[in-house]
């Protein structure tokens, strides 16, 4: 089969855009084999989807909610429009509503509104306590420390869908202003030290804001493939905005055969 894609970069984290139509069953198949073309160096893949009105729909590959993604297909959208708008509202999986993406065509950057957190629950692995962040689409854990083996991510991921089943699940190993994030996916069973996440970033400005009532709180997060800037706003102790953004590029349109 014969597929046409785009390969974006926000931030290092770099997803396969799917141009051609395929059937959603067989996403998982065709990220596993996507994510395997080592010269790609994809760390995630969304599919690009024409909905009967001529819209757009963007369905990551496990039905997931992915922020750089997301930032990622708002500045897709802007730079095949004759319009090149500046905010370009999308329609993506792990969102019920449409998010509305600032794209800067000059200074090569998009950022997202992104959705509001539904609950910060409590996770414990060996006695040891860790907030997760729980969104719709995905939950992520906030490990304040340096990156730890594999076997503790796993226990930690076994955990989680244990207590919040999920479409996805991220580890944010954070120290202050530096994050490594790691990523599973349930229905590729992809686990992936990722250069930078979007929704992670978001996560951990949740936490980080956690014990704050009100006001507006930047954080510069900086990770393995560049650094994101996340946005929260609180009132009373509620958070009700939500943004990230950073660099973006997005490649000219190439074919690859997968089986």
């Amino acid at each position: 089969m014969e597929l046409k894609i785009r390969v974006a970069n926000p931030a290092g984290n770099v997803t396969i855009f799917v141009m051609s139509p395929a059937k959603r069953e067989d996403y998982p198949a065709i990220s596993r084999e996507l994510l395997c073309m080592e010269e790609l160096h994809g760390e995630q893949v969304g599919f690009v989807e024409k909905m009967q009105d001529g819209s757009f729909h963007m369905q990551m590959m496990g039905g997931e909610f992915c922020g750089n993604a997301t930032r990622s297909f708002g500045y897709l959208l802007s730079m095949l429009s004759e319009e090149k708008a500046e905010d370009v509202w999308v329609d993506v999986s792990g969102s019920q509503k449409k998010l509305k993406v600032a794209v800067d065509m000059e200074k090569g950057t998009a950022r997202t509104e992104m959705p509001l957190p539904m609950e910060i629950k409590e996770i414990s692995v060996k006695e040891e306590k860790y907030s997760m962040v729980v969104f719709e689409g995905i939950c992520h854990i906030i490990v304040n420390s340096a990156p730890k083996a594999q076997e503790f991510v796993d226990k930690l991921i076994e955990e989680a869908k244990r207590i919040c089943p999920c479409d996805a699940y991220g580890v944010m190993f954070l120290e202050e202003s530096k994050m490594t994030p790691v990523v599973y996916v349930e229905s590729t069973t992809s686990m992936v030290w990722e250069s930078s996440c979007g929704s992670g970033s978001m996560g951990a400005a949740v936490y980080l804001s956690k014990d704050a009532d009100t006001g507006e709180f930047v954080y510069e997060l900086h990770q393995p493939g560049g650094m994101i800037e996340a946005y929260v706003k609180k009132e009373n102790g509620k958070v009700f905005s939500c943004k990230m953004g950073g660099p973006v590029t997005i490649s000219e349109e190439m074919k690859v055969d997968i089986k």
